[in-house]
């Protein structure tokens, strides 16, 4: 049995090459990774165990997002 328990992670980034990288390394690692490229994509996604958040996006930012889960329970 791995040690290693796998997690449901959500990843804000809208770089393509960092997301994809981070995506990578992480499902390689053995999660589950639900990534969106936009505040809007993730605002839509259930609030996962995990998350890293970009701070910069074109429509807001991943403190924004934080917020709205903290708000809501």
């Amino acid at each position: 049995m791995d040690p290693t328990p796998s997690l449901r992670l959500l990843l804000l980034e809208d770089d393509p090459d960092l997301g994809q990288a981070v995506r990578d390394h992480l499902r390689g690692a053995g999660h589950r990774v639900d990534w969106c490229r936009s505040l809007a994509e993730a605002e839509a996604a259930a609030p996962p165990a995990l998350s890293l958040l970009d701070l910069r996006l074109p429509d807001g930012d991943g403190l924004q997002l934080l917020r709205q889960w903290r708000a809501a329970g």
